[in-house]
């Protein structure tokens, strides 16, 4: 005769949490991503001579548009929700978030390894930075105006913000026309933090 093992109540495992940032952080880390790139670079000389390197903010600078580019990448996630019925924003949110993940890199050679070399020097090593470079420069070209357009097209985000996220393209692209290549990257620059901002500030869960 065997003896019947006794049932035993399957017990049900603990809910598993969910660890990852919530919409409201993202949104506000990409706001503070925007400002801190906007002021890092509006801190920035108009010039990269030797002289520009020696500037009281120079340094600084590049930290404070470094550390908002890594904020505004570990945040654009929460822009796929606003954008996942535009594949040309989705696919412009992918480019721009290879550039902003490039651009500490190129802030920190900037900030400590270019004030050890007089210009002539500096420039062989540009040159062996030039497929990061170009990679980089593409992607902060390309990512920005494709996100514009999407933002314009179905009115994702407010227009002055959409308008405002090119400007990085817009400053690039008139280098040649200016007398320095800050005078027109500068602000280009600054109005693509601001108009990121304004995109982590109106896609807040409660906005």
């Amino acid at each position: 005769m065997t003896t019947a093992l006794p049932l035993t109540t399957p017990t049900t495992s603990p809910a598993l949490r969910d660890h990852r940032p919530s919409d409201a952080l993202r949104a506000m880390a990409l706001v503070a991503g925007g400002v801190l790139f906007a002021v890092g670079n509006a801190l920035h000389p108009l010039t990269h001579d030797d002289a520009a390197t020696q500037a009281a903010t120079w340094e600084l600078a590049h930290v404070l548009f470094g550390i908002g580019a890594l904020l505004i990448a570990a945040s654009l996630g929460v822009l796929l929700r606003r954008f996942r019925g535009s594949r040309l924003g989705v696919v412009g949110l992918g480019v721009l978030w290879l550039g902003m993940v490039l651009i500490p890199a190129g802030a920190v050679v900037e900030a400590w390894v270019r004030p050890l070399f007089d210009h002539s020097a500096f420039h062989a090593i540009e040159e062996a930075m030039l497929p990061f470079t170009m990679v980089a420069g593409f992607s902060n070209l390309i990512g920005p105006a494709l996100v514009a357009v999407a933002a314009v097209r179905h009115r994702l985000l407010p227009l002055w913000a959409a308008l405002a996220i090119p400007g990085i393209t817009a400053g690039a692209l008139l280098v040649p026309a200016m007398p320095a290549e800050g005078w027109s990257i500068i602000p280009g620059t600054v109005l693509f933090g601001l108009g990121m901002a304004a995109a982590g500030w109106v896609s807040r869960p409660s906005a």
